[in-house]
């Protein structure tokens, strides 16, 4: 047996993915080595990338992750069947297939320490983690783990961090950027006229962060609305969803075109479980 960084090889990058996509295909959340953030409600496809370029046979390696909680400064955890991250069962991920080459990550682009690659292999984990596998010179290799989130600590916003490390625990390499696990919310309400004596419909409703500052505190304007909707035309009755996260106070804005009174603001809002 041995292992990839003693025979060469050389750790390239993560990425985050949403499970649901279908098999053979990926909803990746943002480019590799960036932080995504998703709830509670999900699982994560993680895809991890290394390079066995100028290397010697690596037989047998062996491949396992490991995930801290970042937020709560927590130790680095073997990804296992419990805990606040664990595998997941299911997924699109079919244990033991390969990565389709539509699905990859697209870590071979950084092609790690100056290394290249002419063959792709790779392996889907799903319901397990450590992987024994033999790794040849010029490969790029892709690994996807399918990981569970429902136990993640969404209502306190927690940050979580992974390695890839040989199964004997030396590190092959780390994720600098982050997940964060949110709790989904959504904010529910009927859109009124400026006096709220009668119900208007068709009425924009956007939803902007509370910086939760002291007791008087500011909308976050960010460039795109953490959610937005139109209220029904009749009923006035609207739901927010979007990017809320259960918990959290929000600013509402009401605008309504050529609707002078409707053009107005909230005092903050709290989003309950979606």
């Amino acid at each position: 047996m041995a292992e990839l960084l003693a025979t060469g090889g050389c750790y390239d990058s993560m990425r985050f993915a949403k499970d649901g996509a279908g098999a053979n295909v990926r909803d990746w959340l943002a480019e590799i080595n960036t932080a995504a953030q998703m709830t509670t409600a999900m699982t994560l496809i993680l895809g991890v990338a290394l390079e066995g370029d100028d290397m010697n046979v690596a037989t047998d390696a062996t491949f396992k992750i490991q995930w801290r909680n970042i937020t709560d400064a927590g130790s680095w955890t073997d990804l296992a069947s419990t805990g606040e991250l664990h595998w997941s069962t299911t997924s699109d991920l079919t244990n033991g297939n390969s990565v389709d080459s539509a699905a990859d990550s697209g870590g071979h682009s950084l092609n790690c320490m100056g290394k290249g690659w002419t063959v792709m292999n790779s392996r889907e984990q799903e319901g397990v983690n450590g992987i024994t596998f033999t790794c040849q010179d010029d490969e790029y290799l892709e690994f996807h783990w399918a990981i569970d989130l429902d136990s993640a600590d969404g209502p306190n916003e927690d940050e979580y961090q992974f390695r890839i490390c040989e199964s004997g625990g030396s590190v092959i390499g780390t994720c600098n950027a982050y997940l964060t696990v949110v709790t989904a919310g959504k904010i529910t309400g009927v859109t009124k006229n400026a006096d709220r004596s009668a119900v208007v419909g068709g009425v924009t409703v956007t939803a902007m962060r509370s910086d939760g500052a002291g007791s008087n505190p500011k909308p976050v304007i960010d460039k795109v609305p953490r959610a937005q909707t139109v209220s029904d035309g009749t009923t006035g009755a609207y739901t927010l969803l979007g990017d809320l996260v259960s918990g959290a106070t929000y600013f509402l804005h009401f605008y309504k075109d050529d609707t002078d009174d409707l053009s107005d603001g909230s005092p903050p809002v709290t989003a309950v479980d979606a």
